[in-house]
């Protein structure tokens, strides 16, 4: 070696950039992504704050709750409406509104006209025979009651005085009229004061009088209130007891009274609504909670009644910091899931759909927190035990625990609750994501959900032990949350294909189906490509050993490479898998135009891919399963042939090399590994282990040369196992066999 030679200067043109347009376009092009990404995360940051916000500081308190000191009000004062008192009130109100009844005089008036006419006849009668005597009989007259009336109108003037004191002595019995056995309602027997007014004239012209003025047994009798104002009603003081004597049964007999239910109920009704509701004043600093006493539903009103008059005693400033205060923490816990990101999911940092489903996710998930937490059934754990499963199912459990530690520390912040709920809600859900490995079977979302169900219920009794709640509080509490964790399971369950299909998740279940030999694009391929399909049976075989070797996602590959060959089905005999001793039609073709065949199986099968609905996942596998390698056997033979061509055009690499994408995930470089081993084994006449590991070295060191591994996220030491895992497997599909002696006939 020589260390006086001096490497020659590059030239100015050789530093500059060979196509500057292209770079700086591809530099907005890239700046415009994260731009894009960084817009997403703060709309789902604004958004999260908003709900965790909600409409102020949270209400803490729960049913049968035991606080640990006494509670006692904290604002200036707040009043509580005293049901019991208002409804006595204006029970009060309505006792004090008379009956209403309307008054028909018209009977009194005959009976006062009878009277006036039976004086009017005794005046001209000389003696009591000379009265017909059916006049004596209906009026009872004996003989001194005659003579009294005869005294009193022997002469003209005494008996018109005597006609206006009759008039004077029926005015209040007219005015107030007289009340029949049956009129008023059982109800309204205990009233002591009617409301009367007189028949065509409105009830707002009633007035009150005393029940005992009109009750028929009233009436009648002597000394009673009637007596003496009809009594007081004459100058005489015989005259006047006599004539009541004759018409007291009657009067009593002659009900004029009728109960008017409809205007009763309106004038209560109106006394019910001119009382207004009675309030308890509370003020700063009255006891509302004993410290050890349970809340039951009497202080958890006045505790809701006191935080929502500090609610909306708070400021413009006090909400505003409060705002400011939540999308701080929201902010920073976004900024921490996504270093996360940044640092160990890369496949995620890069996708901005991806970055979008996350941000949807975790948005929905607080929101329906916030939702359930109005329904007294503890079931706000279920969005986020959902939104866990299903990042565990889409991406990895570490991911999906570290989005639950931000899901459940914003629950808390949103709700207000303690580090007891967070310990709950945390280890339950941690529990079930931790277990949440490969969904193969329908039942293992319902074992998943008995796990959460189970971490519920012990992390309850644990946080309730040790913040000395009551036994019944716990009780309740733990079964509602094992309860939900339980259903969690159940929903995700019924719901995974929908899941699927919106997040583009690949499950163990999807897959097996994938895999089953009835699916029309396999059965296709083992009817059109009998080669082909024992071809890609074989590289799912020692794929998913190797994938299984470095933690990859066996399943996956191993359905992948069912399909990765299907292109071929369309050009079957151009592939030698499934020419079985028939001419090579190869052999008669230009190179580049059989390097065109080889190639196009590729897109092929991502177009049958695409047609028949398969999971994004397999159509990437199916194109990126060759990356960019060389198709070399035509590369060469193009190269052959043109050796004795002077007039031959050059030779172009990337002419013959397939159009990619190089291998993106694990999966998709193991199969391209799997894909290539497999094949060049065939091609062995005596595949011993040596020849089988050499080969098997020989072409992952050419891909690791050329670059093939580089975007797929494979280690050296990954590769080295699986270069291990597949010399074992072909070794043992090419394991030696004992040779029998040929079977002779007899």
């Amino acid at each position: 070696m020589s260390f006086g030679k001096r490497r020659p200067k590059l030239s100015r043109a050789q530093l500059r950039p060979s196509n500057p347009i292209a770079i700086e376009q591809g530099r907005l092009a890239r700046q415009r992504e994260r731009l894009a990404r960084l817009a997403v995360v703060g709309i789902a940051v604004l958004a999260t704050s908003a709900i965790v916000y909600g409409a102020g500081p949270p209400f803490t308190y729960q049913l049968g709750q035991t606080p640990d000191r006494e509670i006692r009000v904290n604002v200036e004062k707040f009043e509580r409406l005293n049901q019991k008192k208002s409804n006595a009130e204006r029970q009060l109100a309505v006792d004090q509104i008379a009956p209403s009844l309307v008054n028909d005089p018209a009977p009194l008036r005959d009976q006062q006209a009878r009277l006036e006419d039976l004086i009017d006849v005794v005046a001209k009668a000389s003696s009591l025979e000379q009265l017909p005597a059916a006049l004596r009989e209906s009026w009872g007259l004996k003989p001194e009651t005659f003579a009294e009336l005869r005294a009193s109108t022997d002469t003209p003037e005494r008996l018109d005085a005597l006609h206006q004191q009759i008039k004077q002595a029926f005015g209040p019995v007219v005015r107030d009229g007289v009340l029949g056995p049956e009129t008023l309602p059982r109800h309204e027997e205990s009233s002591r004061t009617l409301a009367i007014h007189t028949v065509g004239q409105p009830p707002s012209t009633a007035h009150l009088v005393p029940r005992e003025r009109v009750v028929p047994e009233r009436v009648a009798k002597p000394e009673e209130m009637l007596y003496k104002e009809f009594v007081a009603a004459f100058t005489s003081t015989r005259i006047g007891p006599v004539l009541f004597r004759l018409v007291a049964e009657k009067l009593a007999g002659t009900p004029t009274l009728t109960y008017e239910e409809q205007a009763t109920a309106r004038v209560r009704e109106a006394a019910r609504g001119r009382v207004k509701d009675v309030y308890d004043v509370y003020r700063r600093g009255d006891l509302l909670v004993e410290q050890g006493q349970k809340i039951g539903e009497e202080q958890l009103i006045l505790l809701r009644l006191e935080h929502d008059t500090a609610k909306a005693a708070l400021g413009i400033g006090a909400r505003a910091r409060r705002a400011s205060a939540i999308a701080v923490l929201v902010a920073a816990l976004f900024a921490l899931i996504g270093y996360y990101v940044h640092q160990h999911e890369t496949e995620i940092a890069r996708d901005l759909r991806r970055i979008a489903a996350i941000c949807g996710l975790t948005v929905a998930a607080v929101g329906l927190v916030r939702l359930l937490v109005l329904q007294p059934w503890e079931a706000e754990l279920v969005p986020v035990a959902i939104a866990a499963m299903i990042l565990a199912i889409a991406y990895n459990p570490h991911f999906a625990l570290m989005v639950t530690f931000g899901l459940c520390l914003l629950t808390s912040l949103a709700l207000g609750t303690g580090i007891g709920h967070f310990l709950v809600v945390m280890g339950g859900t941690a529990a079930g994501v931790l277990t949440l490995d490969e969904v193969r079977t329908r039942t293992k979302l319902i074992k998943v959900g008995a796990t959460l169900a189970a971490g519920y219920f012990v992390l309850t009794w644990a946080t309730g032990f040790w913040q000395n709640q009551p036994i019944g509080l716990i009780t309740s509490d733990s079964l509602w949350r094992a309860g939900w964790g339980l259903m969690a399971g159940f929903f995700l369950g019924g719901s995974l294909p929908f899941i699927e299909n919106s997040f583009g998740i690949v499950t163990g279940i999807s897959l097996l189906e994938l895999g089953d030999a009835t699916h029309p694009l396999l059965q296709e391929l083992v009817r059109r490509a009998p080669g082909t399909h024992n071809h890609s049976i074989t590289v799912g075989a020692i794929a998913e050993n190797a994938a299984e070797r470095i933690g990859a996602h066996a399943l996956l590959v191993r359905i992948g490479a069912y399909f990765h060959d299907i292109g071929k089905m369309l050009k079957p005999h151009y592939f030698i898998e499934n020419q079985a001793g028939a001419a090579n039609r190869h052999a008669n073709l230009n190179p580049a135009m059989s390097t065109l065949i080889i190639i196009g199986h590729v897109k092929d099968g991502v177009d049958l891919g695409r047609q028949h609905h398969l999971p994004e996942r397999i159509i990437d596998l199916i194109a990126q399963h060759h990356g960019t390698t060389l198709v070399e056997y035509f590369y060469h033979e193009a190269n052959r042939r043109n050796d004795g061509n002077p007039d031959g055009t050059t030779i172009l690499e990337s002419a013959f090399r397939y159009p990619g994408p190089k291998p993106q995930s694990k999966e998709a470089g193991i199969l391209m590994v799997a894909d290539a081993v497999e094949s060049a084994s065939r091609t062995l006449s005596e595949p011993t282990p040596a020849r089988l590991e050499g080969i098997v070295r020989d072409l992952i060191d050419k891909r690791l040369r050329d670059g093939q591994f580089d975007e797929c996220g494979l280690t050296l030491r990954e590769i080295g196992e699986i270069r291990e895992s597949l010399i074992k497997s072909l070794i043992g599909i090419y394991h030696g066999r004992i040779k029998y002696p040929e079977q002779r006939t007899a």
